[in-house]
């Protein structure tokens, strides 16, 4: 695949008509014409494919898809007992779940990615949990000296990095965050601090499985079709090889491997085959003299069985409780321009071990591409080649059961406690769609967070 793949015309030009005909949706896209009729019917089909299941009333996101063959669940077994397991320092008790540290901010990925949603990332007093990260860097993409690109607030021995505490800002509604750092020899300064909350994990293996000439059909970094949004592929290098990002808030990690491997390197202080070096920096010493794990401590065994337990993570199926309001909802969704990046539709490639996978329309709701969402959304600092003012397009799939969880947050920090508030910050690329939005009688908005809270 060459960069000029995405800058065909045929890609610009099939962009609308083909998200639109995924749904029905006809004349949707960036701009604000009309949706169809409301007698016209929608034709759903299963948003995970052969991976949807019904809605588990305690742990939907935490159930298996129902296609895959029991024989097929050995390794997916154990990839769950990883992720569930309390991770120990070494030397500990289990040889298999220790290394931890000597620097992390969680002992077990379930702290932060809970069953039936996401753990809170804020307390009420102010205080944060290890459900939120804080990235450190600055506009040109350079990391902290010291702490490097990812803030430990927990260690094993001797000292952490530092803690943070949150407030509101009066004026706008952005949250401030304070950093108290445990060494104070050194300080953040000409550094920036970024929240980032856990995700949920709806499909990320089937996301892993969208090819990047589909991803790159809805490419149009020059907004050649002058629509206003011009997302582009965030093209990372792992293990050698360029790939196109598809995984974190920024896209930074383009396959599930390497998405894994990464937080088990930053959150959790182990290394991997991917990371076999620990997370210090060249002026922290710890690491040095903790005991290690292994080399690596998660083997190349554990690290793809965490990476089949999440390729096989069921999508939970549809909450709709009136199914004439919910197209009318999608419609809306449609006609004011959020389909020109949250694109409804994604179809998976062939899974050689898991072939019941294969070839399953999503509807995840993203186009995986990085937009420019202006400066309101902006925390300055650069990952890789996305800017501070770049996210990637979040799939919204299973919002409707996030928003349900106590302390839900939305955004790349949180800083949204409703999905009303989510689009409402929406700037950049996204301001003309957030614009109709508001537009919206009280009657039309109801409509789409109804269809929002359903998919």
């Amino acid at each position: 695949m060459t960069f000029s793949t995405w800058k065909t015309p045929s890609a610009w030009a099939r962009r609308t008509l083909a998200v639109a005909a995924s749904v029905g949706l006809v004349g949707c896209g960036g701009g604000s014409g009309g949706g169809g009729t409301a007698e016209t019917p929608l034709n759903w089909t299963s948003p995970g494919g052969n991976a949807t299941v019904a809605v588990h009333a305690t742990a939907p996101f935490m159930q298996f898809a129902p296609s895959i063959d029991a024989a097929q669940m050995v390794g997916v077994s154990q990839g769950r007992e990883l992720f569930v397991a309390e991770w120990q320092a070494a030397p500990g008790p289990r040889a298999l779940l220790d290394g931890l540290g000597p620097l992390f901010n969680a002992n077990a990925c379930s702290a932060c990615h809970a069953v039936d949603g996401r753990v809170a990332p804020y307390t009420a007093a102010g205080g944060t949990t290890p459900a939120v990260l804080f990235r450190i860097g600055n506009a040109s993409g350079n990391e902290h000296p010291v702490f490097g690109a990812q803030l430990q607030h927990q260690s094993t021995e001797g000292l952490a990095e530092g803690w943070v505490t949150w407030s509101r800002q009066a004026t706008t509604g952005a949250l401030n965050h304070v950093v108290t750092l445990f060494d104070s020899t050194s300080d953040l300064s000409g550094y920036h601090l970024g929240a980032r909350i856990s995700p949920q994990l709806v499909g990320m293996g089937l996301l892993d499985l969208v090819s990047e000439a589909q991803i790159l059909e809805y490419a149009d970094a020059d907004d050649r079709n002058g629509d206003g949004v011009s997302g582009r592929p965030h093209w990372v290098t792992e293990e050698g090889v360029t790939r196109i990002g598809r995984f974190g808030w920024k896209a930074i990690n383009a396959t599930l491997r390497t998405q894994n491997a990464g937080a088990l390197h930053q959150d959790m202080g182990l290394t991997t085959p991917v990371n076999p070096v620990e997370n210090c920096t060249p002026a922290q010493t710890v690491c040095a003299t903790a005991a290690s794990g292994g080399t690596p401590e998660v083997s190349e065994a554990s690290l793809m069985a965490v990476v089949d337990f999440m390729t096989v993570l069921a999508v939970p199926d549809r909450r709709i409780a009136d199914q004439k309001a919910f197209d009318q909802g999608a419609r809306l969704f449609g006609s004011i321009g959020c389909v020109a990046c949250h694109r409804p539709t994604l179809t998976t490639m062939t899974h050689p071990r898991f072939p019941s996978l294969s070839n399953q329309t999503l509807y995840a709701y993203t186009d995986l591409l990085l937009h420019d969402m202006g400066d309101g959304l902006s925390d300055g600092i650069q990952e890789k080649d996305a800017s501070p003012r770049e996210w990637r397009t979040p799939p919204l799939w299973g919002l409707g059961i996030v928003e349900q969880k106590a302390g839900a947050r939305f955004l790349h920090d949180g800083r949204a406690t409703t999905l009303r508030e989510a689009i409402e910050w929406h700037g950049g690329e996204a301001q003309s769609a957030r614009d109709r939005f508001t537009g919206l009688g009280e009657g039309d908005k109801a409509l789409l967070l109804q269809f929002l809270r359903g998919i």
